[in-house]
């Protein structure tokens, strides 16, 4: 039979900035691990929470980008959403990102949150689902932002996940929780 053990938290001693940006951030803290021992530990400090929304329009058709993301250079799918503003609720950064994004509005229920890379930040991701929708006023679209949409039923979107076409690791979560409603 195997040992059950408790998994206990480690201690941070110390903590070093080692890079500064307006987007990003690097620590090295030197943290005790519960053997007693001493590791450095890179990680990225605080930064503000996401939300993405899954759009579903009155003929159960749902909303999905299509962005170019520099870092792969490649153009993925993903479902509109970003960073929230400090001081905003998930709620009010969801419906905002959202708005500005596609230029829409609607009643939006979170169904999930989670982690993103979890090993160097404490940063979380919340899901939420909209329908009801309808025009923002006054919309102006992002001069920095280049997305191509499309309005797919739930069977194409599953389709091009089966396929492997959508590879960004948050559309397919919030999909995860978006399935697991029905």
């Amino acid at each position: 039979m195997a040992k059950v053990t408790m998994i206990k938290k480690w201690k941070t001693l110390s903590s070093k900035q080692v890079f500064s940006h307006p987007r990003h951030n690097v620590f090295i803290d030197e943290v005790e691990l519960p053997d007693g021992s001493k590791s450095d530990y890179l990680h990225f400090g605080k930064m503000n929470d996401t939300a993405m929304v899954i759009a579903v329009d009155n003929d159960g058709k749902i909303l999905i980008q299509k962005e170019y993301s520099y870092p792969p250079n490649e153009i993925l799918y993903q479902f509109p959403g970003g960073m929230l503003n400090d001081g905003e609720s998930p709620e009010q950064g969801a419906l905002r990102e959202f708005g500005e994004e596609t230029g829409l509005t609607g009643d939006i229920k979170q169904i999930g949150w989670m982690y993103l890379e979890n090993r160097r930040k404490s940063q979380k991701m919340y899901f939420f689902v909209a329908n009801n929708l309808s025009a923002v006023d006054n919309f102006q679209k992002d001069p920095q932002e280049f997305f191509e949409e499309f309005w797919l039923t739930k069977q194409e979107i599953e389709k091009l996940i089966k396929n492997n076409k959508v590879r960004n690791y948050t559309a397919l979560a919030g999909w995860a929780f978006y399935s697991n409603l029905n």
